[in-house]
């Protein structure tokens, strides 16, 4: 049976509403991509230029004749090892998060990237399967939003399931695109975490699992998490449009 006029009438506004809604957030996690992408600059520009100079420095000053002798060159052998930690650690954030030319480059050839990334940074061995070929033509936001979740569910993995190989395929199913990452390792409580996302990032060692959610909400997507004594999944939908 065909609803009535007034009922057509009353939901069309909220639908209208809410697809604006959508619409708004993605762009806004597009400009807060760019954002980020602005900031990597930034700090490979400065920070990263500053660290590098003064460790130069040390470096002659160490081989200097009269620092050879004496408590000097422990000192600056000392702060020359904390100044290459720092800048180590900088390389691999901004690593990290390069921008993997989200608007040239096919869904596909982004997570293939993202995959060998991970490989490189964790020397874990990530199994990647393409069970289906991913569309040429996908929104922005959607790669972007994958691509961010996916590296989050990686770390995550890598981080505390204890594992030195992780899974991860992808399909076009209809109009969604699934991804799902898998580990063998030691599961966690996922009802817990979840219910207790108030004190996550301080006592529940799990802040990405929110970071997440919001993106998949934002992207009108569904995502599923299990996990137990064999490991654990976590599966993502997320509507072409």
């Amino acid at each position: 049976m065909s609803p009535s006029p007034s009922r057509r009438a009353s939901a069309a506004p909220v639908s209208s509403k809410k697809r604006h809604t959508s619409a708004a957030a993605r762009g806004l996690l597009a400009a807060a991509e760019r954002d980020l992408q602005q900031i990597i600059l930034d700090i490979h520009d400065g920070p990263v230029q500053d660290i590098f100079g003064a460790l130069s420095q040390i470096q002659v000053l160490r081989h200097r004749p009269e620092m050879q002798v004496g408590d000097g060159s422990l000192v600056l052998a000392r702060i020359a090892a904390s100044l290459e930690r720092a800048l180590g650690e900088i390389r691999n954030f901004i690593g990290a998060f390069r921008p993997p030319e989200f608007e040239r480059r096919p869904l596909s050839a982004i997570l293939e990237q993202l995959v060998v990334q991970h490989e490189s940074l964790t020397g874990t061995t990530v199994d990647f399967q393409l069970e289906t070929p991913l569309p040429d033509s996908v929104p922005l936001p959607l790669k972007i939003s994958l691509y961010r979740i996916i590296q989050e569910a990686l770390a995550n993995s890598t981080r505390h399931a204890g594992v030195s190989s992780l899974e991860v395929s992808a399909r076009a199913d209809g109009r969604d695109i699934v991804v799902e990452v898998r580990d063998h390792g030691k599961g966690f409580n996922v009802a817990k975490v979840l219910k207790s996302e108030v004190d996550v990032g301080v006592s529940g060692g799990h802040f990405g699992l929110r970071g997440m959610r919001d993106r998949v909400a934002i992207m009108n997507g569904k995502m599923s998490i299990s996990s137990g004594a064999k490991g654990t999944v976590v599966t993502i939908r997320l509507p072409l449009s």
